[in-house]
């Protein structure tokens, strides 16, 4: 009688533990975001431990701050954006501006050099290979013919660029001065009175007043005779097929010099015809470039300039550039180039 009490009450155990109906009470496949946020998972039997609340609260608010800040960020870059473009372009207006100003400056400081015109009714064996860095130079080349003969001179301003063509200006002023007004014809008088000239544009009377200057070169030619004196531009002659050089005073045409100082002292030459003169300032020499990115120097120079001396002048303009621009290649140039050439 037992054995079939148990067989049945176990019967019925086994019938309701796999039965697919539901139990009695609240019962859910899945539980949703609104059941567990609103207090719902504790009214229902559930097979994953409760308390989801707190951990979706966290996701929540985490993820409400990330896309707030993210938000915040992308707008504080749009805004950042609209603002550097804003500037770039107002840079890039200022620029325009300052680069049509040079280039304006540009055709007034061409307007001071000898036109070509000019040069070839004073001389056909004048020719000069002038090369400013930027778009204004603060070297330049003054040539004049009068009764006393034809002056060339070389004058290299300090600086470069826009303050380089301020000084030019003076010693423009300088040299018109000394040889048309003042009508001198001694190459040291001439830079003595541009040197006076200078420091009273200026207004240097002490040590500590501006330092600005000039290195200049001058030549007085008539027939064969030259007279040459030179503030720290050299004169170099070719003749009987070898290159010579005059040096030039270390001193400078402009501010007051504190050290012991050479003044000019005038050369003078008797060359033969065919002979060549050459003056230039320290852009030629002091180019960075080659296979080394190192100066060209005075001496390659030099030798350069001797081996196509024998050439007419042009033919020697046109080579002397382009050893120049082979030797500076990409190189950006590091100063203005000028330089004079005569043929006697």
């Amino acid at each position: 009688m037992k054995r079939y009490l148990y067989s049945f009450i176990l019967t019925l155990v086994l019938t309701h533990a796999f039965s697919h109906e539901p139990i009695k009470g609240n019962y859910k496949e899945e539980l949703t975001l609104k059941d567990t946020f609103f207090g719902a998972e504790d009214n229902y039997m559930v097979c994953y431990p409760k308390g989801h609340r707190d951990l979706f609260l966290i996701i929540f608010i985490s993820t409400s701050i990330a896309t707030f800040l993210f938000y915040t960020t992308i707008r504080q870059k749009i805004r950042g954006n609209r603002v550097l473009k804003h500037t770039n372009e107002e840079i890039s207006k200022k620029n325009q501006e300052i680069l049509e100003s040079i280039r304006y400056a540009k055709r007034i400081q061409e307007a001071i050099l000898p036109k070509s015109s000019y040069l070839k009714s004073v001389s056909e064996s004048l020719e000069f290979l002038y090369k400013p860095k930027d778009i204004v130079s603060g070297d330049f080349y003054w040539v004049h013919k009068n009764e006393n003969g034809l002056f060339i001179a070389v004058i290299d301003c300090t600086g470069h660029g826009v303050p380089g063509a301020f000084l030019s200006l003076l010693a423009h002023d300088a040299i018109n001065h000394a040889v048309i007004e003042k009508k001198l014809s001694i190459p040291t008088d001439i830079l003595s009175s541009m040197n006076v000239y200078i420091k009273e544009a200026l207004n240097q009377h002490h040590i500590n007043d501006s330092q600005d200057s000039m290195e200049v070169g001058l030549c007085r030619i008539n027939g064969n005779e030259v007279k040459y004196a030179g503030a720290g531009i050299k004169l170099k002659y070719y003749s009987q097929q070898k290159l010579h050089e005059i040096k030039a005073a270390k001193c400078s045409i402009g501010s007051v010099q504190d050290k012991s100082i050479q003044l000019p002292i005038n050369h003078t030459l008797t060359l033969n015809a065919g002979d060549k003169l050459y003056m230039h300032s320290d852009g030629l020499p002091d180019q960075f470039g080659g296979t080394d990115n190192k100066k060209l120097t005075a001496k390659k120079l030099n030798q350069f300039i001797e081996s196509v001396a024998h050439k007419d002048i042009v033919t020697q303009k046109r080579d002397i550039e382009h050893y120049f621009e082979n030797w500076k290649g990409k190189t950006e140039q590091t100063d203005d180039v000028l330089l004079a050439m005569y043929t006697i």
